[in-house]
């Protein structure tokens, strides 16, 4: 195929920018590919189809063979793939009309530009149709960034005149200023970073997409690709040259066990496999579901192999049960089939809509039975398949997750402006909430640019579609994205409160008695028997008493996965010391037991870790002081006024404990808080405190 390359000029995109246009590094790419390419074929789809079907496709080439089709970079592709187990990864669907359209762009009228010339020679300019993937144009740039920047379109249509039609073409987006750029310049001018290939269109370095049958044939050969026949239309995009670990790699959440080690889902091995969870994680409302309200589903596999509804993950099929009675549609699915008790209600905004309902947002509870994650099944945590960070501590937040007519999941929110705060359950439990955009509901109010509540939602997703935000017009400012997610959060914060503040009693009680009994008391406490708890009161020194050590039970606080626990030191005047220390235990029925025999002897992983220690001395030798200073693992000893504070146990990975010292006896006042990383809820912790060392 001929070369064309882009000619700097006015206004013009280079590769380097064009890479940039989407400023999305949160989201790994092979979710914004599936993303945008699935969105791409449903918004293609046949008029009257019941579905569309979409199948993603790996496999390998030999890169000489494809090189040789490429003017102008072959030497140059050769030189840095020479092998032949080149991988390549492409999408491929059909029940769609294809790349449609004029190819020469003398021949459009009325800015009525085609299929083929948005995708593949156009950024920034969308699809018009209304209730279609996004109104920005920019996310077919994410083609780009899966490969090294080639991507090959191939398209079977129904042209003009009635008949069928194949088109071939390439495109290659790089930056400019790289070493091994390999777009050659054009006219002794500068590099731009952006060619196509094709056949001549008659112009000077201008192609268009190929339509010789048989050679398109033979160039699909070189993937193992098979050419649409009969009554099929659509299109597949090969993109070539691809790096599976590091795609398997990017921005993926890092998850850990119980006992700190590092887990990956069996889904980050492949590619294959990833692929087939990004399909349920983002389409699940629309997947393999002929009940979706809005005509055509999507049906959708790799590598052949397709997804249907019993084929998805228990947490998906949960996704699409609360899609399906949001839009009034259940039927027998994992909810009925479980006897779970879903909500479900409508979202009300007044004096904007024509219809009070802006959305429906849909509720469940489910178990850990329910969604499998027990023997002998043993799926992940609800956060691994959405890819979010995991709930830390004795609860998990909702899940909160929002779609309109597309029936892609735009985001799953655990906390923000969607997710209700002071709301839990139990670590055997998850909170399901979906909500669903009243599509067809229109806006009433004055100077609306807009006339449907889909038109104003499209327009307020970013380029990346990952998020809602409100926009504004001259006149016009109806904050309805604002109004959407204070009434899901208070719908869930409604319906769950009573629950959750049991929970949350039940978690703060079992926490109080883990830590705040078993943390050592002061000196004398407990010695006689059927003696009361007494609250730590702050002593006095005595005779030959050289100081009193205590925790400050009322001061303890309770976090996610760690807790802050308030420590005070008060020594004599007249008997001072020159070394003390306290260290951190592990309370156990047959008495308390060292980190280090814990871990050496034991061979057992460390429950909890001191992760670093607030120092505040109030008085040194009778001398207001009031300095404040911290040791950590960073800063593992720090000095004060002639004093030394230096963390112990740090050379084993886990902090244990605290040792203070000083060349001479002195006289202190000062408070300590030890900030504890938990690790297990099962592990008890204890403090000793060492009277002289």
């Amino acid at each position: 195929m001929k070369i064309e390359i882009l000619e700097p000029g006015k206004m013009t995109q280079s590769g380097s920018s064009l890479l940039k246009l989407i400023q999305n590094n949160k989201t790994p790419s092979l979710d914004l590919f599936v993303r945008e390419s699935v969105q791409n074929s449903l918004d293609a789809k046949k008029i009257n189809s019941k579905y569309v079907s979409v199948d993603f496709l790996t496999g390998t080439f030999e890169s000489r063979k494809f090189a040789g089709e490429l003017e102008g970079i072959e030497e140059s592709l050769l030189k840095k793939y020479p092998g032949s187990g080149c991988t390549f990864l492409a999408v491929r669907d059909s029940n769609t009309v294809g790349l449609t359209g004029e190819t020469d762009y003398s021949k459009v009228k009325n800015n009525e530009y085609g299929n083929v010339l948005k995708l593949i020679y156009e950024i920034c300019r969308p699809q018009e149709i209304e209730g279609s993937g996004g109104s920005w144009g920019l996310g077919k740039t994410v083609y780009f960034r899966i490969g090294m920047g080639l991507v090959v379109y191939y398209s079977r249509i129904i042209n003009e005149n009635g008949r069928y039609e194949s088109r071939l073409a390439a495109s290659l987006v790089e930056n400019e200023k790289s070493r091994d750029a390999m777009i050659p310049s054009i006219k002794g001018l500068s590099r731009n970073g952006i060619a196509w290939w094709g056949k001549p269109s008659g112009k000077e370095n201008d192609t268009v997409p190929v339509t010789d049958e048989e050679y398109i044939n033979d160039f699909l050969k070189i993937f193992g690709i098979s050419p649409y026949s009969g009554n099929e239309t659509g299109t597949t995009i090969i993109i070539p040259y691809t790096d599976e670990k590091s795609l398997l790699e990017n921005n993926q959440v890092e998850y850990v066990s119980s006992t700190g080690d590092p887990v990956s889902p069996y889904w980050c091995s492949s590619v294959e496999k990833y692929l087939g969870i990004a399909l349920q994680r983002w389409y699940s409302p629309r997947l393999s579901n002929p009940m979706y309200p809005f005509g055509t589903y999507l049906r959708a596999g790799v590598n052949g192999r397709g997804i249907a509804r019993d084929d998805m993950e228990p947490v998906f099929q949960i996704v699409q049960a609360l899609y399906n009675r949001s839009n009034m549609c259940g039927g027998d699915d994992i909810i009925s089939t479980n006897k779970l008790e879903c909500i479900s209600d409508p979202v009300r905004t007044r004096g904007i809509l024509d219809d009070p309902d802006v959305g429906t947002v849909t509720c469940v509870r489910v178990s850990r039975k329910e969604l499998r994650m027990n023997a002998p099944f043993n799926k992940p945590d609800p956060s691994v398949y959405f890819n979010c960070e995991q709930s830390s501590g004795d609860y998990n937040r909702p899940f909160v997750l929002f779609t309109r007519k597309p029936g892609m999941v735009v985001s799953y929110e655990t906390d923000g402006k969607w997710a209700p705060d002071g709301i839990s359950t139990d670590k055997n439990e998850y909170i399901f909430a979906i909500f669903v955009l009243n599509s067809l509901n229109t806006i009433r109010t004055p100077h609306c640019p807009v006339s449907s509540v889909e038109e104003y939602v499209r327009k307020s997703e970013m380029a990346d579609h990952t998020s809602w935000n409100d926009w504004s017009a001259p006149q016009f400012n109806p904050r309805l994205i604002w109004r959407m997610q204070t009434g899901v959060s208070n719908y869930i914060s409604k319906r769950y409160r009573e629950s959750s503040e049991e929970h949350n009693v039940k978690v703060n009680s079992t926490l109080s008695r883990m830590f705040g009994d078993l943390l050592l008391p002061p000196d004398g406490f407990g010695k006689q028997p059927g003696s009361p708890a007494r609250p730590p009161v702050d002593p006095k020194p005595g005779k030959g008493k050289k100081f009193s050590f205590k925790v400050d039970g009322n001061r303890i606080s309770f976090h996610d996965d760690y807790m802050e626990i308030p420590l005070i030191l008060r020594t004599s005047g007249n008997k001072k010391i020159k070394h003390t220390a306290f260290e951190m235990l592990i309370d156990s029925e047959s008495g308390r037991i060292s980190l280090d025999e814990w871990t050496n002897k034991l061979r057992l992983e460390a429950p909890f870790s001191i992760e670093r220690i607030h120092v505040f001395i109030d008085t040194l030798d009778g001398e207001k002081i009031s300095s404040t200073l911290t040791v950590g693992k960073e800063n593992q000893s720090v000095s004060a006024e002639g004093i030394s504070f230096s963390m112990r146990g740090i050379q084993n990975g886990t902090a244990t404990g605290l040792s203070i010292s000083s060349e001479e006896e002195r006289s202190l006042k000062a408070e300590f808080t030890a900030v504890i990383r938990l690790f297990q809820r099962d592990v008890r912790p204890a403090f000793a405190f060492e009277k002289e060392v």
